[in-house]
């Protein structure tokens, strides 16, 4: 079929082809929609790992000084302890001293 120059052209936007359009339009905004979410989970996630990082250096620290903490008392205990069989051999010579055992 041949089409003069005073003949217009079909028009272009028949029926299937506007849905078409709607359903590229549709895509496009789920496509954009998904590409939010995504970003936003993203962001989350880095946002909940350096929140994790943070909680883990501070409890981190705590335990070591809680450990440092430990060893000092131990010292201290150890300490005592010695003191303690000293002072027991000076108030009781003949009995053997105490065996530093429980520790």
């Amino acid at each position: 079929m041949c089409l003069r120059s005073s003949e217009s052209f079909p028009d272009t936007c028949t029926p299937t082809m506007k849905s078409a359009s709607c359903h590229n339009k549709r895509n496009f905004k789920t496509q954009t929609h998904l590409r939010v979410l995504n970003l936003t989970r993203r962001r989350r996630i880095l946002r909940e790992e350096k929140e994790m990082e943070m909680r883990n250096m501070k409890l981190f620290l705590e335990n070591e000084s809680i450990i440092r903490e430990n060893e000092a008392l131990k010292k201290k205990a150890r300490l005592l302890h010695q003191e303690n069989n000293a002072l027991f051999s000076l108030l009781h010579p003949k009995l053997s001293p105490v065996s530093s055992s429980f520790l």
